[in-house]
């Protein structure tokens, strides 16, 4: 005889034990119409302030954020999606006298989305100071400041020592004293589609200093200026740890007074693929460590294009002979014909080769690939790579030259029959000028 009695009771047991999912709650900020004496749980009775929902949320929950201008400094210690409704018109100003947004707790996870994130003042990490694991989207950090009179400062825009993505987003116009500008990383961070752009420091990387590992993708890094002090370095980038860089455009850095205005390895590992430096006062310069490049253009920045023992994996194009690159498919003393940094399509501003450009289809014949072992099949605009109606090679650097426009570039005729207004980089939109009929791309 069989006895079912024992299987039925321990099934039950367990199922009692199991837990149970907790729904999430999504919380409701206007502050226009809204009331912290509200329940905050419908758009029509939403909170004043996005500090009183981030209070009433538990972790896991959702705070949806109406356009408006929010004077705060959020601290946040739990695991919350936090989603503005467009950058232009959802901004978080933390009035120059506090970090704008901070992630307090190692364990939380956060997504920030759709803001402009402004006006912090702290000694590091004014606009965001990151503790945990923390992913933002389709926003705008500037003016935002690190200082102080008896310490170090970093990191006026961002400040990492957890976990960060930066996705489609601009740090623009942020400072620090002394080092990281735009962006100061202890941790590991993801720069992904995004600008950093006109950030400035009296030390190392105007732009961004590196002491973690990071990943700059399909990105742009430009008009950041730093060195000041003695001995600082580095107005775009200043990399002391591990640093992989690919299809992104690097230009238009400079340095007060000393160093070099692209890209500065102070110590540790540099990585490039598929990228342009071109246009900066001085390009790539190593001072300890190793930086290796690989189907990369550097081009045309003032003082030379290379300092110390810069590595070639191959296809790489450089206008004078200061890189002295060596292996398979490099040329040297070679004019790429860049054309000014500029919307060409694509979420970044690139440089844009013209079809007699030596760099058209002359990277790997194998495929460019990003030093990770990985095949790219897009460029920085996110454009095919290789060109898919042109039997040639991909393109050396981060631009790829398209045989048949896909887009109408700003300022060109759109309209019946033509290709669509090309892409404007975030946050701006493009729009035909005449929706019916011919006109001109615009972007608002």
């Amino acid at each position: 005889m069989t006895h079912k009695r024992p299987t039925t009771t321990l099934l039950l047991i367990a199922l009692f034990l199991a837990p149970t999912a907790v729904a999430s709650t999504t919380w409701y900020v206007n502050g226009v119409t809204g009331s912290n004496s509200n329940s905050c749980l419908l758009a029509t009775t939403a909170c004043k302030t996005i500090r009183h929902a981030v209070s009433l949320a538990a972790s896991g929950d959702s705070i949806m954020v109406a356009a408006a201008t929010y004077p705060e400094n959020l601290t946040i210690g739990i695991s919350l999606r936090i989603i503005g409704s467009g950058a232009i018109t959802t901004i978080i100003d933390g009035g120059g006298i506090n970090k704008v947004v901070t992630i307090s707790n190692t364990t939380a996870h956060v997504t920030l989305s759709k803001f402009t994130i402004r006006h912090g003042l702290a000694t590091n990490g004014a606009g965001v100071n990151n503790s945990g694991t923390l992913t933002i989207n389709n926003t705008v950090i500037s003016g935002n400041v690190a200082q102080s009179s008896t310490t170090f400062s970093r990191g006026g825009g961002v400040y990492n020592h957890g976990t960060l993505t930066l996705n489609n987003s601009i740090v623009r116009a942020n400072s620090a004293n002394t080092d990281g500008g735009g962006i100061f990383n202890t941790g590991g961070m993801i720069v992904n589609r995004s600008t950093i752009s006109k950030n400035s420091t009296m030390g190392d990387g105007g732009g961004m200093w590196n002491l973690g590992t990071l990943k700059i993708n399909a990105s742009t890094i430009s008009g950041n200026t730093g060195g000041a002090i003695l001995f600082s370095t580095g107005g775009g980038i200043a990399n002391s740890a591990t640093m992989t860089i690919v299809n992104s455009t690097i230009s238009g850095n400079t340095v007060f007074r000393h160093g070099t205005g692209g890209i500065v390895n102070l110590q540790g590992t540099l990585t490039m693929s598929n990228s342009t430096i071109a246009g900066n006062q001085g390009g790539i310069y190593v001072n300890l460590g190793t930086a290796i490049l690989q189907n990369s253009v550097v081009s045309n920045n003032s003082g030379g294009n290379c300092f110390g023992g810069v590595s070639s994996n191959g296809y790489n194009l450089s206008s004078d002979s200061s890189c002295n690159f060596s292996g398979p498919g490099v040329l040297n003393n070679t004019d790429p014909m860049l054309g000014p940094l500029q919307n060409n399509g694509g979420p970044t501003q690139t440089m844009a080769l013209p079809s007699g450009s030596p760099a058209v289809d002359a990277g790997n014949p194998s495929g460019c690939t990003d030093g990770l072992g990985h095949l790219p099949t897009t460029d920085q605009r996110g454009k095919p790579r290789p060109d898919a109606e042109d039997a040639g090679g991909c393109d050396i650097g981060a631009y790829e030259f398209q045989s048949t426009p896909s887009c109408t570039p700003f300022g060109g005729t759109c309209g019946p029959g033509l290709p669509r207004c090309c892409a404007a980089p975030f946050p701006h939109h493009s729009f035909c000028s005449n929706p019916t009929g011919f006109g001109t791309c615009l972007m608002n």
